[in-house]
């Protein structure tokens, strides 16, 4: 039987702060890393978001509190994705869908990628895209899921003169999006969409930290193959939640980056990961199934 709602708890894992390293932590700003910046798994009080799905705020509200938001989407062209058409015009949907929800001016469907949590599923290398995705099937290339503790990307410019790239990948993102410098609009977001393929989750579902739970000692710095983001180091602080037996109607929206960098009031990002549950979400059809989910990289702007 499932665990009561109110005594649940995960197993997520973090990287370790400076403190605990023996080296210098700049070697994780090139990609390929010499090596993986060491790990470790701890098990937390997580909180059950599903009330938070009917709940009074609105998905802007949400993310404005926390960087993420919880909210109910029924999908039209979900069972699609392995068609190109289908790909497409859920990307379409799905941008529709985050305009409604955040009130701009447009958005730009950025990139999509298909998980699935399958034990020695090897991750596919990607080249660092230079525009918004097209003709790409997601379900053409299944990458394992995201099992340490991440803010997507950065907002912070690092500066080295060893380093070509500008490390300020966020910013960077939203006007290759747009096709324009970001500094041109008013504002530009960049939020995922997240939606698991089948329900209920009950294998390695995803997690979300709050922003004002997350501390800047909270934070290392990488770069990977697409840019640059941050890894999370575990504080007491945080505050780690998910919605339990998440469905394929029920989707979390990720905050990454805002050009604006708290200027309202609002939330910067969120952390987010995928957990172990063990056997506490277990249901009698599915036992543990392998979680398989659907994520859309968008980038919001207001003109």
């Amino acid at each position: 039987m499932p665990a009561p709602t109110e005594n649940l708890s995960a197993l997520i894992t973090f990287t370790l702060p400076t403190s605990a390293l023996d080296h210098d932590e700049s070697i994780y700003l090139t990609f390929p890393p010499p090596s993986e910046r060491p790990t470790e798994t701890v098990r937390l009080s997580v909180t059950d978001l599903r009330p938070t799905l009917d709940g009074e705020q609105t998905p802007g509200e949400q993310l404005k509190e926390r960087g993420y938001a919880a909210a109910r989407h029924k999908s039209e062209w979900v069972d699609e994705l392995p068609k190109e058409d289908g790909t497409e015009r859920y990307l379409e949907e799905t941008a529709a869908a985050m305009k409604e929800w955040l009130g701009c001016s447009y958005v730009i469907a950025w990139n999509s990628v298909v998980r699935k949590n399958q034990v020695g599923m090897p991750q596919k290398l990607v080249p660092k895209q230079q525009g918004p995705e097209k003709g790409f099937v997601p379900t053409t290339r299944v990458q394992p899921v995201a099992s340490v503790a991440h803010v997507d990307q950065n907002a912070i410019l690092y500066l080295r003169h060893d380093c070509a790239d500008n490390l300020q990948w966020g910013k960077e993102l939203c006007g290759k999006a747009m096709g324009r410098s970001a500094d041109e609009v008013k504002r530009a977001m960049i939020v995922n969409l997240w939606r698991p393929l089948h329900g209920p989750v009950t294998n390695a579902p995803l997690f979300v930290c709050p922003y004002p739970t997350l501390t800047p000692k909270d934070l290392g710095t990488h770069a990977s193959q697409y840019g640059f983001g941050h890894d999370i180091h575990h504080s007491p602080s945080q505050q780690w939640g998910y919605i339990r037996h998440q469905m394929p109607d029920e989707v979390l929206l990720l905050k990454c980056y805002d050009t604006a960098q708290g200027e309202d009031g609002s939330a910067l990002y969120c952390g987010h990961v995928a957990g172990q549950v063990g056997e506490q979400d277990w249901v009698d059809e599915e036992q543990g199934a392998a979680r398989e989910s659907v994520e859309v990289r968008c980038v919001a702007v207001w003109e």
